[in-house]
């Protein structure tokens, strides 16, 4: 019995990343590599952040080749997306409208 319920605990841990996340910010952060703070950019309003004009170009870069075009540009629609970081956790990640017009 105990090895059943060991089994059950490591199978829920084992696909806890694979969750849909109330931080798809975070999430997002984490499978890019940049900061929150210029994901927020990247989604949201850009004009909001003083290093707009300098830093927007290249955190978008290295945005959509972390996540690949086809994904951006579904995650701009509004649909879902399955995303790898690097040490192979998965992330289902949707902005809602919310997220993306106030990302602050």
């Amino acid at each position: 019995m105990k090895a059943k319920i060991a089994f059950i605990a490591l199978a829920m841990a084992a696909a806890a990343p694979a969750w849909a996340a109330e931080d798809p910010i975070g999430d997002l952060s984490k499978v890019t590599g940049l900061s929150e703070r210029k994901v927020q950019m990247i989604l949201g309003n850009r004009t909001a952040f003083a290093e707009y004009p300098y830093t927007y170009d290249r955190a978008l870069e290295k945005f959509v080749e972390a996540v690949g075009d086809t994904n951006y540009q579904r995650l701009m629609n509004g649909e879902s997306v399955a995303l790898r970081d690097k040490a192979g956790n998965e992330y289902i990640v949707q902005l809602r409208q919310a997220d993306e017009e106030n990302a602050l």
